[in-house]
């Protein structure tokens, strides 16, 4: 027994509307929504403090690495 063509057509179609619509529900989990909704999270005093202190010692490290002399940047501060 043959799925008639019409049926055949229907299920196609009903097929790509699902895909569409679970692509777009994963991209808008993802994404944490779309246009207009970003914020900007400003880091707070700590992280900013272990950042720089990150920075400084991967400097340090690249500089150690390639044997270039520098003053001591918590005095240059």
């Amino acid at each position: 027994m043959a799925v008639p063509e019409a049926a055949v057509i229907v299920l196609v179609i009903l097929g790509c509307i699902m895909l569409v619509l679970s692509g777009y529900s994963t991209h808008y989990l993802m994404t944490n929504g779309f246009y207009g909704l970003e914020r900007d999270i400003d880091p707070t005093a700590e992280q900013r403090v272990y950042m720089r202190q990150l920075r400084l010692r991967d400097l340090h490290w690249m500089a150690r690495e390639h044997r270039v002399k520098s003053e001591d940047s918590q005095s240059a501060v």
